[in-house]
């Protein structure tokens, strides 16, 4: 190695590991933050309606035809006043009845608003609270078949707590 070699190494590492020190905080800013706490039985519990459901079309409307959009739900969004609405089909019912008119709902995905990016074609398991309105976030235990790990055994825990509360 050149001595120009080292001595720009020298000066570029502390360059570098200041520049990771700097951004690595922005992760934390921008990640969902759930409850902590909460286990996927107690997520269960608190649901009204769970489900395994495929996407089937997805488009932004605006939220001011929503009856009972509330404002706090919006500031999260940046001050969006759109909100998506999901058409789904039920693939397998884990508790309670489809209480939604056919659609789900959730702000456009953005960083740290813990929404999970519904995409048509795609399948989801999702549990929503009569609370929600139908609005679906991925605190409330929701999670994609694609960016779960062990899905099947997750469904199975989902049968059998099921079986249990019949």
């Amino acid at each position: 190695m050149h001595t120009d070699s080292r001595t720009m190494l020298k000066i570029f590492s502390p360059f570098f590991i200041a520049l990771i020190m700097v951004l690595l905080p922005i992760q934390g800013v921008l990640a969902c933050k759930c409850v902590s706490g909460e286990t996927e039985r107690s997520r269960f519990d608190k649901a009204d309606y769970v489900a395994h459901v495929k996407i089937t079309a997805a488009e932004l409307r605006d939220a001011s035809e929503l009856e009972n959009a509330t404002s706090d739900m919006f500031d999260m969004a940046d001050g969006e006043s759109e909100y998506v609405r999901v058409s789904f089909e039920e693939m397998e019912v884990f508790k309670g009845e489809k209480f939604s008119s056919s659609f789900l709902r959730e702000l456009p995905f953005s960083n740290g608003n813990c929404m999970l990016g519904l995409r048509p074609g795609w399948e989801y398991v999702i549990f929503l609270s009569k609370e929600s309105n139908g609005f679906v976030f991925a605190c409330s235990g929701s999670f994609s078949f694609y960016n779960a790990m062990d899905v099947s055994t997750k469904i199975q825990k989902l049968r059998e707590w099921a079986k249990e509360k019949k």
